[in-house]
C-alpha cells in the first residue's frame, strides 16, 4: 500500500514556478504521485505542519490507515471503485489544514490515488464526484456525517 512510486503526473498550474530539487517546476513537469501530493498538499496548501517532509508526510498517511477511529469507506469515485479513509487531522493540521484528513486508494490501481485536508470537511463526501459512499466503519469523532 502506498503512492504508485512507478507513475508519474504531471506537476500542474498549482506547482508552477515551485523550487523542487534545484529546479523550478513548469505544468508540464513529470513528477511521483507521492512527491506531486506532497508538495501540492504539504508545501503549497500547507495542510500538514510546515516542518513535514516528504517522508512525514508519507508516514502520517499510514498512521490515518492504521488508527482504529479513523472511518473507512467504499464508494464510485468518477465511476472508478474506491476505498476511503477519513480521521480528524488534530496533530497534521498546518497553517492551512482543516479538520479532516481523507485519504483515497483506488481499489482497480491497488494504490493511494490522494491524501488530503478537505476544505468541506466531511461534507466533501456529499459532492457528486463521490458516488455511491457506504461506510464500512464511520469516523469516531463528535463530528461524523
Amino acid at each position: 500500500m502506498g503512492f504508485n512510486l512507478q507513475a508519474t503526473e504531471t506537476a500542474r498550474s498549482d506547482l508552477t514556478g515551485l523550487r523542487w530539487q534545484g529546479q523550478v517546476l513548469k505544468a508540464s513537469d513529470r513528477l511521483r504521485p507521492d512527491r506531486r501530493h506532497f508538495l501540492k498538499h504539504v508545501v503549497v496548501d500547507q495542510e500538514w505542519p510546515v516542518s513535514t517532509n516528504l517522508q512525514g508526510y508519507v508516514d502520517s498517511i499510514r498512521a490515518v490507515i492504521l488508527d482504529p477511529s479513523a472511518g473507512v469507506f467504499t464508494n464510485q469515485y468518477l465511476g472508478a471503485s474506491s476505498l476511503g479513509i477519513v480521521r480528524e487531522s488534530r496533530a497534521l493540521r498546518g497553517p492551512g489544514g482543516r479538520d479532516w484528513v481523507l485519504v483515497q486508494y483506488r481499489l482497480g490501481w491497488g494504490h493511494w490515488v490522494t491524501a488530503y485536508q478537505p476544505d468541506k470537511g466531511l461534507d466533501e463526501l456529499l459532492e457528486p464526484q463521490w458516488g455511491d459512499v457506504r461506510w464500512l466503519r464511520r469516523p469516531n469523532s463528535n463530528s461524523e456525517p
